[in-house]
């Protein structure tokens, strides 16, 4: 069995690791450069493991030319895609056994496209997943399933919880498919139903603003879904913007508020502050800004009832 390996991020790089663990190396691994706002970088990490494994690696953003003829003249069963976010010409798959297999993050058809973790979180689903699946040249990650594993998401949870179980999940997912095709010589696989597909669309920093005439379960959500490692959902007071960290629902969601402001600070505690929205409220513990240089809590900057957030 010989095959390839394009992608980065913590994911493909804990994927790596347990693939040589399990001695299943590469023939080469592209490694992705990440963008410069994201608050973890592996790259560096993820190219010197490559070297002590002596598995010729580069880190780029996008295939090259030179790295479409080494797919070319490899000889690979198939390539491993996972953590990449540029297009591979899928007509490379010509080139493959298997042809290239990629991991999106949730159970396809549903949440195809960009950030699915993040979007699943922010529409209060229960669960996501790790689909494997064939890349083809049709639309966005609509290939055939090689193999799908459910993951909860606790209503609690925050990203990087449930990035975790995602990450185990990846892992748990890819061995699998390798122990089969080594003992089949084949991969079984299925159509995705397209009268199920949902799509998402791409997600930038300033998508993170809270709307605080959301509901609070939504505020939750959104605050859930964009904490470390990603953005981070934020406000602004003052023209200061404020990125949240931790919080909850407040200790007053469920109190009828005939006079309601949405964003209003209504009570100061020891560990946060309680913010009013459209519906419900929020409790802001853990907050950071480029004033405060870390992580306070909020009740250490926000100390009066008279104010409203935007």
């Amino acid at each position: 069995m010989k095959f390839g390996f394009v992608g980065g991020t913590p994911r493909g790089f804990s994927l790596m690791k347990v693939l040589i663990k399990n001695s299943y190396k590469p023939e080469f691994c592209v490694i992705l450069k990440e963008d410069e706002h994201e608050n973890i970088k592996v790259s560096e990490e993820f190219m010197e493991f490559a070297k002590l494994e002596n598995i010729p690696a580069s880190v780029k953003k996008k295939l090259s030319d030179g790295d479409y003829e080494t797919i070319k003249n490899s000889e690979l069963d198939f390539i491993i895609v996972c953590g990449w976010r540029t297009l591979i010409k899928p007509e490379i798959n010509n080139y493959l056994k298997i042809g290239m297999i990629a991991a999106h993050d949730s159970i396809l058809p549903a949440y195809r496209g960009f950030a699915p973790l993040n979007w699943s979180i922010i529409n209060g689903e229960k669960e996501t997943g790790v689909s494997l699946f064939i890349i083809n040249e049709g639309e966005t990650d609509s290939g055939d399933i090689v193999l799908q594993i459910k993951v909860d998401i606790g209503e609690t949870e925050y990203a990087d919880q449930v990035y975790q179980k995602v990450i185990e999940a990846t892992n748990s997912a890819y061995l699998q498919m390798i122990e089969l095709y080594n003992e089949t010589g084949k991969l079984e696989t299925f159509k995705q139903n397209e009268d199920l597909a949902t799509y998402t669309c791409k997600r930038t920093p300033d998508d993170g603003k809270i709307n605080w005439n959301d509901s609070s379960e939504s505020v939750f959500n959104l605050i859930r879904a964009l904490a470390f490692p990603y953005s981070g959902a934020f406000f602004f007071h003052n023209n200061i913007k404020y990125i949240v960290n931790t919080a909850s629902l407040g200790p007053q969601n469920s109190k009828v508020f005939s006079g309601r402001i949405a964003g209003r600070v209504i009570a100061i505690y020891e560990d946060g502050i309680e913010v009013l929205c459209g519906s419900g409220s929020i409790k802001i513990n853990k907050i950071s800004s480029d004033n405060t240089n870390s992580e306070v809590n909020a009740c250490e900057i926000f100390k009066s009832i008279t104010l409203k957030l935007n």
